[in-house]
């Protein structure tokens, strides 16, 4: 089939219609694992041994409830002249046997009259009655809990707000890494001297453990914004950095010889052949080295938590708000792939010469 074939590249229309047909199966799926279905089932706050005490034991004995083996029935074994039960205080209508169908969430307990005309009651028992699914909401929140969550987030935690300012944090940690990667990579790459000294270093820093090194920048910048932008930036130069000198060495010979053949200069050379070559290359490198700042935006606002979705997320995960987690996730993956989308437009305008 022509879909399964190597290296067989789809029309376009067709190319969309399957990423389309993967998101509802990915969303199906989801909502499948986490739904609610199949037989409900009860979870008793307190075990038939433990009940919430209405009142302290007198030398009367009390009837009992018993659960019937976690079963969604409620049943009193003591014996009686009748029976009334009870949820939230009130009467339920028809429940006057031994047994009780457990039909929403409450507090149970019944009353019974001995054969003697004794009214006495037994003590409460909170019964929660839901439906199991696959998957466990303490693991994996629903679609819908996850897009109910969004209102919450808005009016409560200022997801916007600590949005921009996570963005924010982002563009101007990337632009200084950018500045300092392009300056220092042309010094590195270009000149022998520099090159023989600090290339191996330079490859090097890529095995830094960022996180490990949090303490350092607070040391050195306190811990506003300014810290955060810095390791931002960090986190993003001892990647972009090897990238920019590797590029340099990726020129083709040709279009050396022939500046020089031409007559240019060593400015001219970088002006016109070096620049252009490795600006438009490092440009897919910077757009792809985007999510490395993503990465890196929780350990940064975790400090002196002031702002963003960084901090968000891990305090939603610390209330064990997986709903919120799952939100918030969705909002970067959003927001990456709209920055993804402007660098592409932007490399067309810049560089349109790649895409003829």
């Amino acid at each position: 089939m022509q879909f399964f074939k190597i290296n067989h590249q789809l029309p376009n229309k067709t190319s969309a219609l399957i990423e389309i047909s993967g998101f509802v199966l990915i969303l199906l799926i989801w909502y499948l694992i986490t739904a609610n279905i199949g037989k409900p089932t009860v979870d008793y706050t307190n075990s038939s041994k433990y009940y919430l005490t209405d009142s302290i034991y007198n030398s009367i004995k009390r009837p009992d409830i018993d659960t019937k083996n976690q079963t969604d029935t409620l049943i009193c074994r003591y014996k009686a002249n009748h029976y009334q039960w009870f949820v939230d205080g009130n009467a339920i209508d028809g429940e006057t046997r031994s047994e009780c169908k457990i039909r929403k969430n409450g507090n149970y307990f019944i009353e019974t009259i001995d054969f003697s005309g004794k009214k006495i009651n037994s003590d409460t028992l909170k019964v929660t009655l839901r439906k199991k699914s696959l998957v466990q909401r303490g693991v994996l929140p629903s679609p819908y809990s996850v897009i109910a969550s969004f209102k919450e987030l808005h009016f409560q935690d200022l997801l916007v707000r600590n949005t921009l300012y996570s963005i924010k944090l982002n563009l101007l940690g990337y632009l200084e890494a950018i500045i300092i990667s392009i300056l220092f990579g042309f010094i590195i790459g270009l000149i022998p001297f520099f090159k023989s000294m600090l290339n191996r270093y330079i490859e090097a820093i890529r095995f830094l453990p960022l996180t490990a090194v949090t303490g350092l920048f607070i040391a050195w910048f306190g811990i506003e914004t300014n810290m955060k932008v810095q390791f931002l930036a960090f986190g993003i130069i001892v990647y972009l950095l090897p990238v920019v000198v590797f590029r340099i060495s990726q020129i083709d010979t040709i279009y050396l010889q022939t500046a020089y053949t031409m007559g240019a200069s060593n400015w001219q050379l970088v002006r016109r052949v070096y620049w252009p070559f490795v600006t438009s290359r490092i440009f897919d490198d910077i757009r792809v080295l985007t999510a490395i700042s993503w990465t890196y935006i929780i350990v940064a606002e975790l400090v002196n938590k002031t702002g963003g979705v960084g901090a968000l997320i891990y305090t939603a995960a610390r209330q064990s708000r997986l709903d919120k987690v799952f939100a918030i996730l969705l909002v970067i993956i959003i927001i990456g792939v709209l920055q993804d989308r402007l660098f592409v437009w932007l490399d067309k305008v810049l560089f349109p010469y790649k895409h003829k």
